[in-house]
């Protein structure tokens, strides 16, 4: 049985120690509570607008629809592990009360020890498990300390370097479009579940998009190659988009 923490309970390392973590776990997941609790509510500029990094935090915190959670992984390559991992916390998440707002259900799965590039690897597109928690009605982010992925609005603010390696699990809503846009078998399961995607998002992942964004790619390797210091942009074609 996955144990899960409310938010207060997982900044609290008393608690945790008390609930029998161990120092490592214990110290990993405090740190990514406190950090997952502030951080994403430092208010940004958005185009025009200033709002929050990830304006559904403070929301699923206030219903108490956020919870925590500590995990391990086998770190010798096999990537059925994280699998079963995810398969495993998708099974606790449903479990959350969202209150009236299903939106707002959030499981954060810390991974102490972890290396990120394992958990970019375990939902690669080419691997059937980001597809299946589609099909769930979950979208799972990935978040570690030296993730590279930018913010869609701003391809300097590197919102998914948190303090310890950890999976989020969240609901798959219609808006998701500009995360999954990039890989057919995610856009099936998107229309299967919403239909077409809203008229604002509907060019991200057309065939026209597709080849500005391969275009775009290139001039960034290139850039990266013959310019010192150059700072690419957020994402190369088989990169996920990140907001």
């Amino acid at each position: 049985m996955v144990q899960l923490f409310s938010v207060r309970q997982a900044r609290n390392g008393d608690y945790l120690l008390d609930a029998g973590l161990s120092e490592s776990e214990v110290e990993a997941l405090s740190a990514c509570a406190e950090w997952t609790a502030t951080y994403p509510l430092q208010r940004v500029k958005k185009g025009r607008r200033l709002e929050a990094i990830c304006p559904m935090v403070s929301p699923s915190i206030a219903a108490d629809a956020m919870h925590f959670t500590v995990d391990r992984i086998d770190d010798s390559g096999n990537l059925e592990s994280i699998d079963e991992l995810l398969l495993r916390n998708a099974k606790a998440f449903h479990r959350i009360d969202p209150g009236d707002d299903p939106r707002l259900r959030c499981l954060v799965v810390v991974i102490p020890g972890a290396r990120g590039q394992r958990l970019l690897d375990a939902t690669h597109p080419d691997r059937e498990i980001k597809n299946e928690l589609l099909c769930q009605g979950i979208l799972v982010g990935e978040f570690f300390p030296s993730c590279p992925f930018a913010t869609t609005f701003n391809p300097r603010l590197f919102a998914l370097r948190s303090p310890a390696p950890m999976y989020v699990l969240r609901p798959f809503i219609e808006g998701d479009w500009r995360f999954i846009c990039k890989v057919s078998a995610w856009q099936q399961t998107y229309r299967a579940r919403f239909g077409e995607p809203p008229a604002r998002l509907r060019h991200l992942g057309s065939p026209l998009w597709r080849l500005k964004e391969k275009f775009r790619w290139r001039i960034e390797a290139l850039r990266r190659r013959f310019e010192p210091g150059f700072s690419a942009s957020p994402s190369s074609p088989d990169e996920p988009i990140s907001d």
